[in-house]
């Protein structure tokens, strides 16, 4: 019995550390925040890195670029990942987003941005940038049977400098948590 238990730990262990990270990405610039922006819209800006709580875990970067009281330009680097119900295994990948929204509210800023359903890229081209809201999207960008959005959000709360808090809810309704920790 001790030893089936410590074969179904090592092996799920193995499974969850075997996973392809979140690229790096070496194109990024962070630029500094204008000096008149609000102190916590200001510590926004740099990268961010934890993990989504799926079921195996999901890698995550985020770095935020630029920024100003109502827009960030950043970018959303991901690790491999399992859908909840099996349907698709995804690979490492990435997605500059142009103009995600961002909002203030009793002392939280929250950064947010929908995109279309991921799909696996060839290497960095056009279709990595997107302008953070999936309206006016051809058809064929929307995935059969679903809503055709990935929204994001990352509020940043000033009781808790350190920690961005990330929701994620796909187009079928799955609903994950992250708390990533800024690095730099």
């Amino acid at each position: 019995m001790v030893l089936a238990v410590l074969l179904v730990v090592s092996c799920c262990v193995a499974l969850t550390t075997s996973q392809q990270k979140a690229p790096v990405m070496s194109d990024v610039r962070i630029e500094p925040p204008g000096p008149a922006l609000p102190d916590e819209v200001k510590a926004l800006s740099g990268t961010w890195a934890g993990e989504w709580n799926s079921r195996l875990g999901w890698d995550c970067l985020l770095y935020v670029e630029q920024i100003d009281n109502e827009t960030a330009r950043l970018v959303h680097s991901f690790g491999e990942y399992t859908t909840a119900n099996g349907s698709c295994h995804c690979a490492p990948d990435w997605r500059r987003v142009e103009r995600a929204k961002v909002s203030r509210a009793a002392g939280t800023v929250t950064l947010e941005f929908e995109v279309h359903p991921y799909r696996p890229l060839k290497g960095p081209g056009a279709s990595h940038s997107v302008s953070g809201s999936v309206e006016g999207l051809p058809k064929r960008a929307m995935r059969k049977g679903s809503s055709g959005r990935y929204t994001f959000s990352f509020t940043l709360d000033k009781n808790e400098p350190g920690v961005l808090k990330g929701h994620f809810i796909s187009s079928q309704a799955s609903h994950l948590r992250a708390e990533l920790k800024k690095i730099d």
